[in-house]
């Protein structure tokens, strides 16, 4: 029987061991890149949360040019129509884009107006946006008059 002297080639036991280490490192990947594009989704929408709560403090410092927020103290979600203020207990359900009321609403705005107690002709304003049932951001400022 003659014996091979040049034996060159894989042998079975390193070619699995070689596709276990390819596989885990693939399985690695997956899950990381998965991950990270869940994160991006959150990422996104709290980026547009804190633009819908600037939007509306905006809107309240408006407001606050014309009318008097004295009549908005204590009201949740005051809402302002010819200078008298009425409650919104729910907020607003807002999308993507700012607009009320839609069907691809997934946020809900909420905000407060409560006249500072140390500073005269200013208000605290506080705006909350939630979407997911458990993520949040909230915006607190001061509004003068």
């Amino acid at each position: 029987m003659r014996h091979l002297k040049n034996n060159s080639g894989f042998t079975l036991v390193e070619v699995i061991i070689a596709a276990l280490i390819v596989g885990a490192g693939m399985m690695a990947y997956i899950m990381s890149s998965g991950n990270i594009s869940a994160q991006n989704a959150q990422s996104k929408k709290k980026t547009q949360a804190v633009s819908l709560a600037q939007d509306k403090v905006e809107s309240i410092r408006n407001t606050a040019l014309t009318y008097s927020l004295a009549g908005a103290d204590g009201l949740a979600s005051p809402t302002e129509s010819g200078g008298t203020w009425s409650a919104n207990s729910g907020g607003e359900l807002v999308d993507e884009e700012g607009d009320t009321g839609g069907s691809g609403a997934i946020y809900t705005r909420t905000w407060t107006i409560t006249e500072d107690g140390t500073l005269y002709y200013f208000y605290a304003v506080s705006v909350t946006v939630s979407w997911d049932d458990n993520r949040s951001y909230t915006l607190d400022t001061l509004v003068s008059q």
